[in-house]
This record gives C-alpha cells, structure tokens and sequence, in this order.
C-alpha cells in the first residue's frame, strides 16, 4: 500500500538503522509534502467499519503481518549487530513498533509536529537498543 514508506530497502541496511530510517520517512510523509496530515488509509480503515467486509479485513491482516514480519526482520539483524538489549524479544519488539507507526498516523493528522513524533520513535528504539 502506498502510504508505507518501502520496506524493501531495509535489505540493504539491516538492525535499527533501517528501523529508524523507516519511521523518518514515515514521519516525513506524514509531517510534510502533499499528503501531510490526511492519516493513512490503512489506520483509517482499522478504526472505521470498512474492517467489517472481509476483504478489506483480510488486506488490513497481510498489510500488517507484512509490516510486522519486516520489523521482526529489522529486529533480528539488529539482535546479530549486537544492537539490541539482550534478552530482547524480536517479535514483541516488532509488535511494539507496529502498533507505534500505526499511532504516528493519528498523531500527526491531530496536528503533531515532527520533532515531537521523532523524540517518541527515539524513545521506543532506545529501550530497544544495547546500552
């Protein structure tokens, strides 16, 4: 779906840099250019009765275990870096992330700044994040 920012780039920079790369353009979209501010049509339809049909469902449900599965990805080669606080569960991590760029999209459509989403992104990567 359009409004994610590509995922497939993170092959070339696995760990929590790619993470991080991802939630900057991520916010960048949503802070600025032509789409700044209109939410995504995924969290939209999350939220909304749109999830009853079941094809829309069943598009809401491979758009995230897509999204997921690349986080989780992230989070292993992080986790191999030593990048990431031992003992730090790879697919928790990648749900707690999944559910953060689901709420960057509110967020920033209620009229949150970038600066202010990126200091909340830092804050979830760094309890991540080896000491």
């Amino acid at each position: 779906m359009r409004a994610w920012p590509p995922l497939t780039r993170w092959r070339s920079k696995p760990g929590l840099p790619a993470v991080h790369d991802f939630f900057a353009s991520l916010i960048e979209a949503r802070c600025s250019g032509a789409y700044a501010r209109w939410g995504c049509m995924v969290t939209n339809a999350h939220a909304g009765g749109e999830n009853r049909d079941p094809e829309v469902r069943a598009a809401l449900d491979r758009h995230h275990h897509q999204l997921r599965e690349a986080l989780r990805t992230a989070l292993v080669a992080a986790e191999a870096k030593g990048q990431l606080k031992p003992g730090t569960d790879a697919g928790a991590g990648a749900d707690l992330l999944a559910l953060l760029a689901y709420g960057v999209n509110p967020r920033s459509r209620a009229g949150t700044d970038a600066r202010e989403l990126t200091t909340t992104v830092t804050g979830a990567l760094e309890a991540l994040g080896a000491a």
